[in-house]
Formats: C-alpha cells, sequence, structure tokens
C-alpha cells in the first residue's frame, strides 16, 4: 500500500523504506505528547510517529532522517497536512544534528532500527537494511544522544522488541536516564510479548510496569487497542 489515510492526514510511503506498521501507530497512541512544546522523531520514516504527536499536542516538532528518499516522503506528508508550520524534517544523522541543534526538547520519540547488522542484507538493500538494522544508530548512541538532547524534566518514548529493549536498558542507565514507564505488549491473549514501550528520564523515579494486548485470540483488535487508536484510525484499519 503505497498510501495510507488516517482521520486528519494522509501518508505517502512508497519511497520509505519501512511502511506504516502497528509498532509506530502504538507509541504515537501511547506517548505522553499533550503538553509538549518541543519535540523530536528521531528515525522519522514515512513521518508517522511527528504527524501522531502534531495531531495530538501544539508542539513544535522535528524529525530527523538518514535517508535522502524517506527525508523527502516525509517532507511531502508534513507540507501536505494541516500542521505544516510546526512540522521540521532534517535529512541527517542523529549524531550530527545533536552537534547542531540550538534546544533541547520536551519529548523525544523514537521507533528506531534495532537489528544488529547483516552485511549481506545490507548490500542487497541497503535502504530498507538502514531503517531496520543498528549500523548507522547503535542503541548506545540512541541512549547517550536522547540524553543530550532532553530537558532536566523532558522525556524519552521508544518502542523496541522485547530483547533489544533490555539491552538498550543497559545503555540508558549508563547514560543517565531512568526508567519511568514500560508498557509490555503481547500481540495476542495467550501469546508472548514481543514488544516493549519505555519511557525515560533524567530524574530518579519509580518505574510503573504495564502490560497491553493488540489483538484476541480470534485476531480482532482488542477493546483497548480500539480506544486509543480510535482517533486516528478509518473503519479497519486496526488490521495492520
Amino acid at each position: 500500500m503505497s498510501e495510507f489515510t488516517f482521520k486528519q492526514f494522509t501518508i505517502k510511503q512508497q519511497k520509505s523504506a519501512m511502511k506504516i506498521g502497528t509498532d509506530s501507530v502504538l507509541l504515537g497512541c501511547l506517548a505522553e505528547v499533550e503538553h509538549a512544546q518541543k519535540i523530536l522523531d528521531i528515525g522519522t520514516g514515512t513521518g508517522i510517529l511527528a504527524l501522531m504527536c502534531a495531531q495530538r499536542s501544539e508542539a513544535k516538532i522535528d524529525a530527523v532522517e538518514i535517508d535522502e528518499q524517506t527525508t523527502l516522503e516525509a517532507e511531502f506528508n508534513f507540507n501536505n497536512s494541516k500542521w505544516i508550520n510546526r512540522l521540521n524534517v532534517h535529512h541527517q544523522s542523529l549524531q550530527n544534528f545533536t552537534s547542531t541543534c540550538p534546544h533541547l526538547f520536551d519529548v523525544i520519540i523514537s521507533n528506531p532500527p534495532y537489528f544488529v547488522k547483516n552485511n549481506n542484507f545490507y548490500i542487497i538493500n541497503e535502504q530498507r537494511s538502514k531503517a531496520r538494522h543498528d549500523a548507522d544508530l547503535p542503541l548506545n548512541d540512541l541512549a547517550k544522544y536522547a540524553y543530550q538532547l532532553l530537558k532536566d524534566e523532558g522525556h524519552f518514548w521508544l518502542i523496541l522488541p522485547t530483547q533489544e529493549a533490555q539491552l538498550f536498558s543497559n545503555y540508558a542507565l549508563e547514560a543517565g536516564l531512568f526508567l519511568k514507564q514500560q508498557t509490555v505488549l503481547f500481540p495476542k491473549v495467550n501469546k508472548a510479548s514481543n514488544r516493549v514501550i519505555q519511557q525515560w528520564c533524567k530524574y530518579e523515579t519509580t518505574a510503573v510496569n504495564n502490560s497491553f494486548v493488540i489483538y484476541e485470540t480470534n485476531g480482532e483488535p482488542t477493546m483497548a487497542y480500539k480506544k486509543i487508536a480510535q482517533e486516528f484510525y478509518i473503519g479497519k484499519q486496526f488490521m495492520l
């Protein structure tokens, strides 16, 4: 599907290496962004997270994307939204963006690359590999630069597979971040968890642990999923 229409915006995803999926939608729904004034989306891809944040807040939003074609598509999606004046995409690495960015952020959000680089796959499909593998943005760098870009009272939200979330937790703690909230995602009732949404901050706190089931055993979306995504989805789009 080269285009996906939500209630208040449309995503063109013809050039982007990574298409719209449940991971980004869940993160965009569950992250607390309503009171933020400045938001950063790391690895924006199609721009879906930035657009969801724009719908749910009045914030100025910067989006960083390393792939040129994907950046152009995100820019197209931003320019064709009602929030064009609050969205800005940067075609550069997070490392370079951090060195030149003049301000800090209330909220940072990311659905980052996380697979360990596979050289054979990387050669066959470099664009998709950049979007999926951590060669250009290792998890330890993600933690370090998120810390540098975050305001003292800010929050960093991200989604990762269960194993990678455990690895990232070690890097985040080393960088000076503290886990504030963790939501373990279950694809279906009676299935093992496969994703984790984490909220990190720069001050000591007691972490809150939650769980969230996406689909019933028959494949229908749970009422919890319908409730959080109803302001975005049209009809049966829950079945991504």
